[in-house]
């Protein structure tokens, strides 16, 4: 890639190539294009390795990789199939694939940034001016800030849950008729050991479709146990006859954030809490956070976090305390808070930007018994740690 940097210096080092840390690239590169940068990743290719799905609230830099979008999505209950409808903010397939090429011909193309593949960092100091990364390969590199996106080791306990998943693409006639032509954001199953599983099911815009089986566990991983639950799904739903394109796994932190014990260092994507805790929703949260730290960088130098909203923290944790009561049903629980909430209402607040009428037409939509009743464990776990990180 673009080795145009000197080797030592950066007005920005960013740590990871993924999905936070291009997207920054991107935001960077069209907002603040004076500004040097070096993005720090182990992979030496990008794969078609994720399909980022989510509800357009606002225009994004990666609007020309999405490559299905609707107005019209549905979750399936045991009691009912119920459909919704937003023309304000239409659910958008983004495949990763897309996004990583799109960014890494910006960077090629840019003089102020490189993209510094087959390594990582080994080691950093920070000191009051700045942050020295050594990479694996012996090179340094000097910056006044480091925005680190890698994934993170953690161990989890209560309230906090693993979204682990499998995904397969395929391509056929029965499985664009299984899928239909609109989303299922959610085709509830059979919970077994865990609080919530479901089958996702996404129409990708070309004839294919990714069918996806997600749970919310207690323990991190489960490819295997996911994988037979898909197969199982997908026999008896379109039969034998279908090949996989490709196939997706993935085990996502449903937890806030880590403390982090460096200034200059800024964690960011679901280091940083890009993702929605209660829901696992990111890309679109990671554009917002992208394009206003790319605007601070701009006008003032200083990166910032992805935002954390307090009373949406404690709303997630309530959430997640309910989930894992044995007595919860998710689908009952899904179901009433679509059911009851208006369509755009709970868009917002899913996405992470509720306005304030949102968050009362969604506590209208909960069963506040059962979570007033969870109240008093909230309260405890505000008194004592309850994670701890791994070593990365």
């Amino acid at each position: 890639m673009n080795q145009g940097l000197p080797a030592a210096d950066a007005d920005l080092v960013i740590l990871g190539g993924g999905c936070a840390g291009l997207s920054l690239a991107v935001a960077l590169i069209a907002q603040a294009p004076q500004l040097s940068f070096a993005v720090v990743e182990p992979r030496v290719r990008y794969g078609d390795d994720r399909t980022w799905c989510g509800w357009r609230t606002e225009p994004h830099l990666f609007s020309d990789c999405v490559a299905a979008q609707s107005e019209t999505w549905r979750i399936i209950t045991p009691a009912e199939v119920q459909c919704f409808t937003s023309r304000a903010y239409p659910y958008e397939v983004i495949r990763s694939i897309s996004v990583y090429q799109k960014a890494l011909r910006l960077i090629q193309a840019s003089s102020s940034a490189v993209l510094r593949s087959g390594v990582e960092a080994a080691e950093m100091a920070e000191t009051s001016e700045g942050v020295r990364v050594q990479l694996s390969d012996g090179t340094v590199l000097r910056s006044p800030w480091v925005i680190d996106t890698r994934p993170q080791g953690r161990v989890l306990a209560p309230p906090w849950l693993w979204q682990n998943f499998v995904g397969y693409v395929i391509r056929d006639g029965k499985s664009a008729d299984a899928a239909g032509e609109i989303p299922t954001l959610m085709d509830f199953q059979a919970a077994r050991g865990c609080p919530v599983q479901f089958v996702y099911q996404i129409p990708l815009g070309d004839g294919s479709c990714l069918f996806e089986c997600t749970r919310f566990s207690a323990v991190g991983g489960e490819a295997d146990l996911l994988e037979a639950e898909l197969l199982q799904w997908l026999h008896q739903r379109i039969g034998r006859d279908w090949t996989v394109q490709r196939k997706e796994t993935g085990s996502l932190p449903m937890a806030p954030p880590l403390p982090t014990p460096y200034r200059r260092v800024i964690p960011a994507g679901t280091r940083g809490g890009s993702m929605r805790i209660s829901t696992g929703y990111a890309f679109h949260r990671i554009q917002r956070w992208a394009h206003t730290c790319a605007r601070s960088l701009q006008t003032s130098g200083i990166p910032v976090p992805p935002e954390r909203i307090r009373r949406l923290d404690l709303m997630d944790e309530l959430f997640l305390r309910v989930l894992r009561d044995p007595g919860t049903s998710a689908a009952t629980l899904f179901g009433n808070l679509f059911r009851e909430c208006p369509t755009d209402s709970l868009i917002r607040f899913l996405s992470g930007i509720p306005r304030g009428s949102d968050l009362w037409q969604v506590m209208r939509g909960l069963p506040w018994g059962r979570f007033l009743r969870t109240i008093p464990a909230l309260a405890g776990s505000r008194r004592s740690p309850i994670e701890r990180p791994t070593p990365c």
